[in-house]
């Protein structure tokens, strides 16, 4: 049980000094009464309080609580409260905190930034984000390009792991897209040509939309969303792990040794796969022709030649190339600058999906107006 007594008599005693001797134990049961016992002694109105823990053989985080919820009532009271008798455990408890951070009062500060200093604390981030991106990809396309000539050869054994998780991992769902994006279309198509019965232009529409614009870019938000932010928790995770570190330490480039397979295997999955897209895009609208609009396999076929040409198939094939590489280096770069242990790591994958995807458009933009103004 806790108790108050008064302060040893002797010349050094001070009647307006309150001892308060805690108990045997000083648990979560007896917090409570502890802090209870030591408001009532408050109410005495004395100058200083000393907390006298001799006699406590067992205590835990909750009656440490108690003695530290004490000391902040004493603080806003005015009464100096003061700690004695502490065992060795009790020392090595609080020395893992800082007591007078629990007990003192925050300062609540409202800083108003003028608009300027706001938009360059919103802007700098990205900046930075956007820097780091450019040194890695920098980084890569030496490791790709210039290194073979240096003799070091980009590692094919990891090159073709890479292309086996992002390739194969993402046919599945691509081919399921790629059919129903085919059916889709060509029933949008038909529901409007058959009203001045060009059932066949439909062929056209489901050729040229599916292979200059849904084919590559369909794919490449598949393998943002599935293979990017995968490279981006992946590298994410090392960082935090310090195995980037490690690597350096050992004299490996991280780059060289684990971001260019990457960047590699997905420039190469997502003109794979794009193809891929577009036959399987084209065989659903070829099917629902045949099926619904009475289309003849042959002449749906030869319609789908006569409206595409080579520098449509060709624009397409470098779309591709230049989406998958923008999505390897978009996903290892913000990996490979992860800060925050594991709640970084998830802000860079989604970081990773969103970014990618809105490159995506960009450059898709870009191609666009360029085949546009080249070819008119």
């Amino acid at each position: 049980m806790t108790g108050l007594t008064l302060p040893p008599p002797g010349p050094l005693s001070d009647p307006s000094t309150a001892v308060f001797e805690c108990a045997s134990e000083l648990d979560r049961h007896a917090a409570p009464d502890t802090i209870a016992a030591i408001d009532r002694l408050f109410a005495s109105e004395p100058r200083k309080l000393v907390v006298d823990l001799r006699q406590v053989e067992s205590f835990d985080s909750a009656g440490i609580g108690a003695l530290v919820q004490a000391m902040r009532h004493g603080r806003e009271r005015g009464v100096e409260v003061k700690l004695r008798g502490m065992s060795k455990s009790m020392v090595d408890f609080f020395s893992l905190v800082r007591v007078g951070s629990l007990t003192e009062p925050g300062e609540r500060r409202s800083i108003d930034l003028d608009p300027v200093t706001r938009i360059g604390a919103a802007t700098l981030p990205l900046l930075e984000m956007m820097a780091d991106i450019g040194r890695m990809t920098a980084g890569a396309a030496r490791s790709i390009f210039l290194d073979p000539f240096r003799g070091r050869m980009l590692r094919f054994d990891r090159t073709v792991r890479e292309l086996d998780q992002a390739a194969n991992g993402a046919l599945p769902i691509v081919l399921l897209i790629a059919f129903l994006l085919g059916l889709i279309l060509a029933m949008q198509a038909w529901v409007q040509l058959r009203l001045w019965g060009a059932e066949i232009f439909m062929a056209d529409m489901v050729g040229v939309s599916v292979m200059t614009e849904i084919g590559p870019l369909m794919t490449a938000i598949v393998l943002a969303a599935r293979s990017g932010s995968s490279n981006a928790a992946q590298l994410g995770s090392m960082v935090v792990g310090e195995e980037i570190d490690a690597l350096r330490q050992m004299g490996v480039d991280p780059i060289r040794f684990l971001v260019a397979p990457k960047v590699v295997a997905l420039g190469i999955a997502v003109v794979g796969l794009g193809v891929v897209f577009d036959l399987v895009a084209m065989g659903g609208g070829l099917l629902f022709g045949f099926g619904v609009a009475d289309i003849e396999p042959y002449a749906y076929v030869a319609q789908t030649r006569t409206a595409l040409h080579f520098a449509d198939f060709a624009v397409a094939l470098a779309k591709s190339l230049v989406f998958g590489l923008c999505i390897g280096v978009v996903g290892c770069g913000l990996g490979l600058r992860v800060k925050g242990g594991s709640e970084g790591v998830g802000r860079a994958t989604t970081n990773s999906v969103v970014l990618s995807i809105f490159l995506i458009i960009i450059i898709d933009a870009i191609f666009v107006t360029g085949q546009r103004m080249l070819l008119s």
